[in-house]
C-alpha cells in the first residue's frame, strides 16, 4: 500500500536517472505521479530502469544526433547578392555557366572573385594588407571592442583574443569583418544593452 508522501525509488523522466521520489498520486496501489527529490519536478511515475536500458538509449541518442548533424565536409557557402524582390533571377546564367566553362556577364577578367566564407585569405596576403593599415598606428589609437558599439570601415578595435585589428568592412546591420594580425573575423556588432541583460 502505498500513501502521498511515501517515499519511493522510480525513473525520473526529467533527470533521466533512477533517483529517490516521493509519492505525490496514489490509489493505494498504484503510484501515478512522484516528486524527484533530485530536480524537484513531478513526474508521471515509472519504475526503476536498468542501467543497461540507459546505456542503450543514450547511445542511441547519440546515434540520431550524429546522423543529423550538418556534414564539416561539405564545401564553403559563397555569399550572392540577390535581388530583393523576384527570387535568384542569376541562377539560370550561374547553370549555364556551370555547364558552358565561361563567365557569364562580365569578361572574365572584370568578374568580381567570388567572397567565400571559411576559405582565409593567404597568410602572407593578408598579413601584408595588416601591416599595411597598422604600419602608423598603435594600440593608443584603437577602441576596445564591444559588441554594443558600432563599427565602420577604418575602425581600429582592441580584441582580448586577437589584438589591434582594424574594420575592412560591414556585413550587415550586426556585423563587421575585422583584419587581424592572425585572422579575418566577423564580429558582432550594434547588440542592444538590453538584450545581454537577459
Amino acid at each position: 500500500m502505498h500513501k502521498v508522501g511515501d517515499e519511493t525509488e522510480g525513473y525520473c523522466s526529467r533527470c533521466r536517472l533512477n533517483t529517490y521520489q516521493a509519492v505525490a498520486a496514489t490509489d493505494g496501489r498504484t503510484i501515478f505521479t512522484a516528486t524527484c527529490r533530485t530536480c524537484r519536478n513531478t513526474v508521471t511515475w515509472k519504475p526503476e530502469v536498468s542501467a543497461e536500458e540507459v546505456r542503450a538509449k543514450q547511445m542511441k541518442k547519440l546515434g540520431k544526433l550524429q546522423r543529423d548533424r550538418p556534414r564539416l565536409s561539405s564545401p564553403p557557402e559563397v555569399i550572392s547578392k540577390r535581388p530583393a524582390r523576384g527570387g535568384d533571377l542569376a541562377g539560370p546564367l550561374r547553370e549555364l555557366s556551370k555547364l558552358t566553362g565561361k563567365p557569364m556577364g562580365l569578361p572574365a577578367e572584370e568578374a568580381p572573385p567570388p567572397v567565400v566564407i571559411g576559405a582565409p585569405a593567404p597568410v602572407n596576403e593578408r598579413l601584408a594588407r595588416w601591416q599595411a593599415l597598422t604600419a602608423k598606428l598603435s594600440s593608443r589609437d584603437g577602441k576596445p571592442y564591444l559588441v554594443t558599439r558600432t563599427y565602420k570601415p577604418g575602425d581600429v578595435v582592441l580584441h582580448k583574443a586577437n589584438g589591434l585589428g582594424v574594420v575592412e568592412s560591414v556585413v550587415n546591420d550586426g556585423a563587421c569583418l575585422v583584419l587581424f594580425r592572425d585572422s579575418e573575423t566577423v564580429l558582432q556588432m550594434s547588440v542592444s544593452p538590453l538584450s545581454l541583460e537577459r
